[in-house]
C-alpha cells in the first residue's frame, strides 16, 4: 500500500511538472505571435493569418494541457509529449512561412523552429532529436514545393538553397548536441534514483535491528517523539508495553547463545505479525521489547498486552528441544502529557519489575499492578 501510495505521488509530482514545463511552452508562443502581428503591420503578410496562428496556437496548447490534466497522456509511449509537441508547434511557423513572399522574412521564422527544438533537451535523446529534425526539414522542403508551385516568383533558388543548407546543418546540430545533453540528463536523473534508493536503505538498515528484523531502539525512540508530540497537541492518547522475555539467561546456558537468538527472531517474527499498521514494535535491547500502541488508552494496551503474553506463551521451539517454551511478563503504562517519554517508559518499567516479582508470565498496568493475566 504504501509502495503504491508513493508511486502515485511520484506519478502526480511529473504530472505537475509537465503542465508547468508545456505552460512555460506555451508563454513562448508569444514570440512567434508577436512577430506575425509585426510581419501584418509591415504588409508582409494578409490579416487572416493572425487569426489562423493565434487559433492553432490556442488549440494546441489547450489539447496538451488537457490530456496532462485528464492523465490520458500517461497512455502514451512518451507521457511528456515533447516530440508531438515540437513537431504539431511546428506547423503554424511553416504555415507563416509559406505567406512570406520575401526569403529574408521567411529565415526569421527558421530562428523560431530552431528555438522549438531546444524544448526537446528536456526530454528526447539523439534518435529522437534525429526524427523531430527531419519532421520539420520535409515539412520545410514541403512548404518550399507548395510555394514553387503556387507563387514561383516568390522564390529565389540561389538564396532558398543556402538557407535550405544552413537550417538543415542547424537542426541537425542542435539535434546531435540537445540529444547528447538530453543523454547526460538521464544519466544524472538515473543516478539520482540509485542514490535515492541507497539512502532509503540506509535509513531502513539503520532502523532494523539486524538480528530479529524488527525496529531497534533508535527507530522506536522517533516513533515515541512522534507519538508524545501528537499527543501534546491533544489528540488521542498512546500506551507502551515493555516486555522481557522470563529466565533468558537460564535459556542461553541451557541451550546456547545461537538457541537464545533464534527464540528471540520468532519471537520478534510472531508478535511484529500480529499488530496494527499504526503500532511500532521493536527490540528494545537485550531480551526486552517494546510495543508503541498509538492511540489507545491503558485499558486496551492492557488487552493487547495479554494477548501477547499469551501469544508468546503457546510458542514452540521443535528445532531447539521438543519440549522447551519461554514466556515474557509485561508492564503496561500511558503517556501523560507533558511529561517527558523517559517517565513514561520508567513507570512500564515498574510495572515489568511488578510482573516478575509476582511470579513472570504476567501483564502488570501502571496504575495499581494489578494483573491483567
Amino acid at each position: 500500500m504504501k509502495t503504491q501510495n508513493a508511486d502515485q505521488n511520484r506519478v502526480e509530482q511529473k504530472q505537475v511538472l509537465r503542465k508547468r514545463r508545456h505552460a512555460m511552452a506555451f508563454a513562448t508562443y508569444l514570440v512567434p505571435v508577436s512577430l506575425v502581428v509585426l510581419c501584418w503591420s509591415q504588409g508582409l503578410l494578409p490579416e487572416k493569418v493572425i487569426y489562423h496562428v493565434a487559433a492553432a496556437v490556442l488549440l494546441i496548447n489547450i489539447t496538451i494541457l488537457m490530456l496532462i490534466h485528464t492523465n490520458l497522456n500517461l497512455k502514451f509511449r512518451d507521457p511528456s509529449m515533447t516530440a508531438a509537441h515540437i513537431a504539431v508547434s511546428s506547423i503554424p511557423t511553416l504555415y507563416v512561412m509559406y505567406f512570406l513572399e520575401h526569403g529574408h522574412a521567411r529565415s526569421i521564422f527558421m530562428i523560431i523552429l530552431v528555438v522549438a527544438m531546444i524544448y526537446g533537451i528536456l526530454e528526447l535523446n539523439t534518435r529522437r532529436f534525429l526524427m523531430a529534425c527531419l519532421w520539420i526539414f520535409s515539412l520545410y522542403c514541403i512548404m518550399l514545393l507548395a510555394l514553387w508551385h503556387k507563387k514561383p516568383e516568390s522564390l529565389d533558388w540561389s538564396l532558398e538553397l543556402i538557407q535550405m543548407a544552413a537550417f538543415f546543418l542547424t537542426l541537425l546540430s542542435m539535434s546531435i548536441v540537445g540529444g547528447y545533453i538530453s543523454n547526460l540528463r538521464e544519466k544524472l536523473r538515473s543516478r539520482n534514483q540509485e542514490l535515492q534508493k541507497a539512502i532509503e536503505k540506509i535509513n531502513i538498515l539503520v532502523s532494523i535491528d539486524p538480528l530479529t528484523e524488527v525496529s531497534n531502539r533508535r527507530r522506536l525512540f522517533e516513533v515515541l517523539t512522534q507519538e508524545t508530540n501528537r499527543c501534546s497537541r491533544g489528540e488521542t492518547p498512546f500506551s507502551i508495553c515493555l516486555l522481557d522475555i522470563d529466565h533468558f539467561k537460564q535459556v542461553n546456558d541451557t541451550y546456547g547463545h545461537m538457541a537464545g537468538d533464534e527464540i528471540l527472531c520468532n519471537i520478534a517474527s510472531s508478535i511484529s505479525e500480529d499488530i496494527r499498521n499504526i503500532d511500532a514494535f521493536g527490540r528494545y535491547g537485550g531480551e526486552e521489547f517494546l510495543l508503541v500502541l498509538p492511540r489507545t488508552p491503558i485499558a486496551g494496551a492492557g488487552v493487547k498486552a495479554e494477548k501477547v503474553r499469551s501469544q508468546v506463551a503457546g510458542l514452540r521451539f521443535p528445532d531447539i528441544s521438543e519440549d522447551l517454551s519461554v514466556t515474557v511478563s509485561i508492564g503496561v503504562a500511558q503517556y501523560r502529557p507533558p511529561e517527558d517519554i523517559d517517565a513514561t517508559l520508567l513507570r512500564a518499567d515498574r510495572a515489568l519489575y511488578a510482573a516478575k516479582e509476582s511470579g513472570r508470565n504476567r501483564v502488570e498496568t501502571e496504575k495499581n499492578h494489578t494483573a491483567v493475566a
